[in-house]
């Protein structure tokens, strides 16, 4: 479905989505029995299952290509309808003693604190907190530009949104002579992953597969587009371009509640704090890839995961939404799965000791549900994209067989733990050893990566890139502690070491799969971040959980500082929290002014408006990544019109060129060449005058050695000339 005529104002569009999302889960949060006993956790945890709700539904929409506002807004109805007479069908039946009953047996609140203030000073905190990173996270970079990630996701939104599905069947493609393809689409390199499914891209980040004809499948998962589909089928681009600050603001939150449960709550202050000021949460904040959305679907999850495990009877809520919060990530990245290992242990632990009840579904069968429904999702709405990550990932196990090695000891000891399992309560008897020699293996690994690797590791050697036909550093990866010092300062980075010491040692049932999470996501992308070491880009990988990891582990150690009897403790505790929150500011200047391409969505609507309607447009451009990519995706996806680039003009023949053009024309399409115009005589047609246009903006830097601080400029020079007609047959 397209966007309103009348696009709703980006900020109207958030709140509406929010005060949505609330309602249904607000009435299903009644239904499932104890509710968070304070409001800032009983209104989280509504909106995050309304959240989740809508957007599973609107995904499962896409999915069929019925995705609409219109048909989006009769099943929310529904749902509400059905929710709210089952809550007041409810009501009716209960006495006034019995809904006092219900109120007793309400969660209690966070815990106790000896520095909690009272709770008006606490809101007072969250609504300032609310205005600054309102103002921090809601300046979104203007990244409609394709070849890269984000500009892949904002114009499959814009797709999703006016087609209804995540597939696209291009009718002119479609009709386009196959002899074509090796001039016009880009051929995927030799020993690509794909294994053949898709032979070629029409833009990075677009397959085409060839069957059917015409068919392009978008790659990634697909719950972060469609959401930004909903926010764009209401307020257009810059809607949907502000929905990445909404997650930034919600995994804030749901951090927030985390440190509070474990820690309390001014270790959960200076978090929420420390948040707002760190630069790879605001600069993502404003970047519209998945990396907020799994931030808040995971810590979510965690959160849920916690007080589900913290009760002797769990409660159907906490169960159901750490299964759909954590099984939501599956839907949203598809290098997540190993996080499967936490479900599945909690699976044998509670097996194995017999305390296995039947509210346990609560929680695996979403999880469960939502597991399959992913690797659904990836063969048959992502399958090239399935095929070439999980390929990808086959390759690395085999050059680093440590890994398989690790999985087989792992499971080894599993089948000895089970076969022996009823000696498993012997086991509690090591627990100070094991947390002795924990907490030494923590410190010896942060002291490793940070001064032993950088200058031990992998050598560097360059490589040509296929993607961007330059030469690239290799082996940065032995650096890649120090570069999240450039966002977390070296203080941070050695309170978040010390910190997890902490949580290692006081680790209990409770936080137990935080702890796990952290260090496992922690240990793989600090060893390997699997991209380029191109910053801040790369650094993206950090902010799902290894940077709110490291800010959960300061807190946590801060607020044990501040709670000290000895007041040389809570001096030393409020010394490091100023020095800890000054240093991440500090670290953060130049990331929170900048908003990359600032302007560019004016001037390629400018663009279009020079354009007659549906055209198509061919590139004239052999670059690595063309001019048509960068351009070319928005002109395509944001404004309806068809562009090919001219990447091997060896392969175009002139003569079916010409039949191409009479067809486009006879069916009504105007055609632009792009690109000096001289070729055009040659291959016998006729065109008329030139015209040139300029785009231009700012881009902060990606470096390689250094943090990255310097502003360059993108500009783009387009000259346009309209093809008239054919000379000869």
């Amino acid at each position: 479905m397209p966007a309103l005529e009348a696009p709703v104002p980006e900020a109207a569009v958030t709140v509406l989505l929010v005060g949505v999302a609330l309602v249904p889960g607000w009435l299903l949060l009644a239904r499932l029995g104890r509710r968070p006993g304070d409001p800032v956790a009983l209104v989280f945890a509504s909106l995050a299952l309304g959240l989740m709700l809508i957007g599973w539904l609107a995904l499962a929409l896409a999915e069929i290509g019925r995705f609409s506002l219109a048909t989006l807004s009769g099943l929310w109805l529904a749902l509400v309808l059905a929710l709210g007479l089952v809550a007041w069908r409810r009501q009716g039946r209960a006495t006034e003693g019995r809904w006092e009953r219900a109120r007793q047996g309400d969660d209690p609140p966070s815990p106790h604190h000896p520095l909690t203030p009272s709770p008006p000073l606490q809101y007072a905190f969250l609504i300032v907190w609310l205005v600054a990173a309102g103002w921090l996270f809601f300046r979104p970079h203007e990244f409609i530009i394709g070849a890269a990630d984000a500009g892949v996701y904002v114009n499959l939104a814009a797709t999703i949104s006016e087609t209804g599905g995540i597939l696209i069947d291009d009718p002119v493609l479609a009709e386009l002579d196959p002899t074509f393809y090796p001039a016009l689409l880009r051929p995927l390199p030799p020993g690509d992953f794909t294994n053949g499914i898709a032979p070629y891209y029409l833009f990075p980040g677009f397959y085409v597969t060839g069957s059917p004809a015409g068919r392009i499948t978008p790659q990634f998962y697909h719950l972060h587009p469609v959401w930004q589909a909903l926010a764009y089928s209401l307020g257009g681009v810059r809607a949907a371009l502000w929905i990445t600050g909404l997650w930034a603001l919600l995994g804030s939150l749901a951090i927030y509640l985390v440190v509070r449960d474990i820690a309390g709550w001014p270790a959960a202050a200076l978090a929420l704090a420390g948040l707002a000021l760190t630069a790879l949460q605001v600069w993502f904040a404003r970047y519209p890839t998945t990396e907020t959305l799994t931030q808040f679907l995971l810590w979510t999850g965690l959160w849920s995961l916690m007080r589900w495990l913290r009760d002797a009877e769990p409660q159907p809520l906490w169960g159901l939404m750490a299964g759909l919060a954590l099984g939501q990530v599956f839907l949203t990245r598809i290098d997540s799965y190993f996080l499967l290992a936490i479900p599945g242990l909690l699976w044998l632990g509670l097996r194995w000791s017999g305390q296995w009840r039947p509210a346990h579904w609560w929680f695996f069968l979403p999880l469960a549900l939502l597991t399959t429904h992913s690797l659904g999702h990836a063969l048959w709405q992502s399958k090239p994209y399935f095929y070439s990550i999980f390929g990808y990932g086959l390759w690395l196990l085999q050059q680093n067989l440590v890994l398989p090695a690790a999985a087989l000891v792992g499971g080894g000891a599993l089948l000895v733990l089970g076969r022996y399992r009823g000696h498993l309560s012997r086991l509690a008897g090591y627990r100070r050893p094991a947390l002795l020699a924990s907490v030494p293996l923590v410190l010896l690994l942060a002291a490793y990566g940070w001064f032993i690797r950088p200058h031990v590791g992998e050598p560097v050697f360059t490589f040509q890139d296929w993607y961007s036909g330059g030469q690239l550093p290799w082996g940065l990866d032995r650096e890649n502690l120090l570069r999240l010092g450039w966002y977390l300062s070296p203080l941070g980075v050695a309170l978040a070491t010390a910190g997890s010491c902490l949580l290692v040692w006081r680790v209990n049932r409770h936080t137990v799969a935080i702890l796990t999470t952290g260090l496992m996501f922690a240990l793989l992308y600090l060893w390997r971040i699997q991209a380029s070491p191109h910053h801040i880009y790369a650094a993206r990988r950090y902010v799902p959980a290894v940077m709110p990891f490291a800010i959960v582990a300061t807190a946590a150690l801060l607020g044990w500082l501040l709670a000290q009897p000895r007041a040389r403790f809570v001096a030393a505790g409020g010394v490091l929290a100023v020095a800890w929150l000054g240093w991440l500011g500090w670290s953060a200047r130049g990331f929170v002014s900048q908003v990359d391409y600032q302007g560019l969505i004016g001037q390629v609507e400018a663009l279009n408006r020079q354009l007659e309607p549906e055209a198509v447009l061919i590139f004239n451009d052999q670059s690595a990544v063309t001019l048509g990519d960068f351009i070319g995706t928005p002109l395509q996806f944001l404004h309806g019109h068809h562009v090919y680039s001219l990447r091997d003009p060896a392969a175009l023949d002139p003569v079916v060129f010409r039949q191409a053009v009479a067809g486009w024309q006879q069916a009504g399409r105007p055609i632009y060449w792009v690109g000096e115009p001289e070729p055009l005589a040659g291959w016998g047609l006729t065109a008329d005058k030139s015209w040139t246009v300029t785009l231009s903006s700012q881009y902060l830097e990606g470096a390689y050695d250094h943090r990255p601080s310097a502003l360059l400029r993108a500009e783009w020079s387009l000259t346009i000339t309209p093809i008239t007609g054919i000379n000869g047959p």
